[in-house]
């Protein structure tokens, strides 16, 4: 299932109470809210590529190197996506591989890079350290900086749902988080609290997000620049700059790709109405065992799942309230 849609509600809960606890925090958030949604999701999933390509008509699906046998259009066998870059040919799992420790730090760290990982207590440290470079690097750092921030919210946001960190008491339908109960997760958080709760007009956030820049802060906050500031300063280790250049070139993939699946991503969590009540897409319901929307929300709230979107944004808010902004 789609990963935007969870990020950008514990992004979005963030915000609501940094409102009320931090308000220049929440300004600058306010001025930059689209980079700080691109933050909380290509600011750490760099995975967001396609899987295939059809050789017929072009079209591309699937996400991360996986993906189904044939185009849904033409029904043409589809080739597995690569991305090459100075020569070099990569594919997704490749760069999955390389890059996701990276930007989650706490975990997903592969090919020997496991001594580089981060323990939660150090993140408040890494995560100063960043802002402040941030500041230190650029001038008008302003955009950069509700970038960092939307990251951050991934990164605890990832750590909670996918109890790395424990903290959670959370049980949906199979456990915490599982390909089963992700459709209710997603469904629940883009009808339940994004249109009913906060009038979000999802298209427009997830449209906006996808057209912001490509940040060179999120180089830096991955350890793949030259060494240098804080960050280097108080975590020496791990840095390669030697795929800073490649970073780039994915994030682009990145934007391009998460323009594509958007589009389908809201017509597959759009409802329909039926005589029985509302309906919603057949294979979200295939995946959690043959569930109506009007059961998966039933057991989310039985579940206290709104309780725990609520959780993770105020752990999410804890964090960016304990950031200074003096420059």
């Amino acid at each position: 299932m789609s990963g935007i849609i969870g990020h950008l509600t514990y992004a979005i809960l963030a915000h609501q109470i940094v409102l009320e606890r931090a308000p220049q925090i929440a300004r600058l958030i306010d001025e930059h809210q689209d980079s700080y949604l691109a933050g909380a999701y290509l600011g750490a999933d760099v995975m967001t590529l396609p899987g295939g390509r059809c050789p017929e008509c072009g079209g591309e699906y699937g996400y991360g190197g996986d993906f189904s046998g044939s185009c849904p259009k033409d029904r043409c066998p589809l080739h597995a996506y690569t991305l090459t870059f100075d020569g070099t040919t990569y594919t997704p799992q490749e760069i999955h591989r390389m890059f996701y420790g990276r930007s989650h730090l706490l975990f997903g760290w592969r090919n020997g890079q496991a001594k580089f990982g981060l323990q939660w207590s150090q993140l408040p440290s890494y995560f100063e350290a960043v802002i402040t470079d941030t500041f230190t690097f650029y001038t008008q750092p302003e955009r950069r900086v509700a970038y960092v921030m939307g990251w951050i919210s991934h990164v605890i946001g990832d750590a909670l749902i996918k109890s790395v960190q424990p903290g959670l008491d959370l049980y949906l339908l199979n456990g915490t988080y599982t390909p089963q109960n992700r459709p209710i997760q997603d469904l629940f958080s883009f009808h339940r609290f994004g249109k009913a709760e906060c009038q979000l007009d999802w298209s427009d956030l997830m449209f906006n997000l996808v057209e912001t820049p490509v940040e060179s802060v999120q180089a830096h906050f991955m350890r793949l620049t030259e060494p240098r500031g804080q960050l280097a300063e108080k975590f020496p280790a791990g840095w390669s700059p030697k795929h800073e250049q490649l970073l780039y070139t994915v994030m682009g993939e990145n934007r391009r790709y998460q323009k594509i699946r958007n589009l389908r991503l809201v017509q597959q969590l759009a409802l329909g109405q039926m005589p029985h009540g509302l309906n919603c897409d057949a294979q979200l319901s295939q995946i959690t065992g043959g569930l109506s929307f009007e059961e998966m929300m039933q057991m989310a709230d039985t579940a206290g799942f709104r309780q725990t979107l609520a959780q993770i944004g105020e752990t999410v808010a804890q964090f960016l309230t304990s950031i200074s902004l003096n420059e």
